[in-house]
């Protein structure tokens, strides 16, 4: 089955009529490779065995068909309109479009990719969790009392080395091929509404023809403004955030996620935002028209922010506790 990695619906808004085929065609701006104009919206991020699950064969189908149903038909029936200035965003669509931006940054390819270093740092923390035998023996403690108190009856008393053999299972999981696509399904399914990004203040920036906004495969672009240039890839949930999200070559929703602010809010130009665009993309960029300039920011920019690599890195992150605290929250497996 094909997937979207980002919605065809989305991709329109950017498409440009070709007239000979009477149909909707974008151009394609990519690294190292002239720009091309005859992607379809259709096929354009369609990848196939996108969400796809070897263990679950109806699982692509089924996130497609939840997808569709609860997050985008809702938003692609007034998603146009959001291009008009005079246009007004309700409570319940402003709901319905937070839902639709935590989901578009999930299903990107940029997250996507993000599976690989997340995973390396699982087992990089069972390494640590190894290294230390007092975090072992006090596993190994823990799932005794607590197979003692919920009752269950073992034949001998859990030692460090049950423990070890627990964490090595971890370990090898996180290490498969398997566990990368495990985690990137995961973070769609967990997907979360965000009340700081829907309570935050939303602002849509205007451009003109002329100057248009594009569109990259990875469309949800953070950043925080230091001066004259960007810090990309925070948080949502970080101090002087702003999210930006283009919805049409002459609009971009710009919002600002109710966190704490000591920066002078400035509204960014067309470039400005189109270079975030470029340096969050896993490989193209999209435009209803050709231009030299827009080529020339993506060729500087394209792929510049990697997710788990150098954007949305936790501050807070202490990578000794990850496994201890994992195991010292599940119960005795000596299997």
């Amino acid at each position: 089955m094909q997937s979207h990695s980002v919605p065809k619906c989305l991709l329109e808004q950017f498409a440009f009529e070709h007239i000979p085929t009477k149909s909707l065609r974008l151009w394609r701006y990519a690294k190292g490779r002239k720009p091309f104009s005859a992607a379809s919206p259709k096929t354009a991020t369609r990848i196939d065995g996108y969400f796809s699950d070897p263990i679950n064969a109806q699982l692509e189908s089924q996130i497609e068909a939840r997808l569709a149903d609860e997050i985008e038909h809702p938003v692609h029936r007034f998603i146009r309109n959001l291009s008009d200035p005079t246009f007004a965003l309700s409570d319940i669509q402003r709901r319905q479009m937070t839902m639709y931006i935590i989901l578009l940054f999930h299903r990107s390819q940029a997250r996507r990719q993000a599976s690989k270093p997340m995973n390396e740092i699982m087992v990089n923390a069972f390494r640590s969790f190894l290294d230390n035998e007092t975090q072992v023996a006090t596993v190994a403690a823990h799932w005794g009392i607590n197979a003692y108190l919920s009752g269950v009856k073992l034949d001998r008393l859990i030692t460090p080395a049950d423990i070890v053999i627990s964490a090595e299972r971890y370990m090898r999981h996180y290490e498969s091929s398997e566990a990368e696509r495990e985690t990137f399904l995961e973070g769609i399914l967990r997907a979360r509404f965000d009340e700081r990004i829907f309570n935050g203040e939303w602002r849509t920036v205007h451009t003109t023809h002329n100057d248009p906004f594009i569109l990259s495969d990875s469309p949800v672009v953070t950043w925080e403004r230091l001066g004259s240039r960007f810090s990309y890839g925070l948080g949502f949930h970080r101090e002087n955030v702003e999210l930006l999200l283009p919805i049409s070559p002459t609009a971009c929703l710009h919002i600002l996620p109710a966190v704490g602010r000591n920066r002078t809010i400035i509204s960014p130009s067309a470039g400005q935002v189109n270079a975030g665009q470029a340096a969050f993309a896993h490989r193209d960029c999209f435009a209803n028209q050709f231009s030299q300039e827009i080529d020339s920011v993506v060729q500087a920019h394209i792929s510049t922010v990697q997710i788990g690599r150098n954007a949305f890195l936790s501050r807070s992150f202490n990578e000794r506790r990850i496994f201890y605290d994992l195991l010292m929250s599940r119960n005795a497996d000596t299997s």
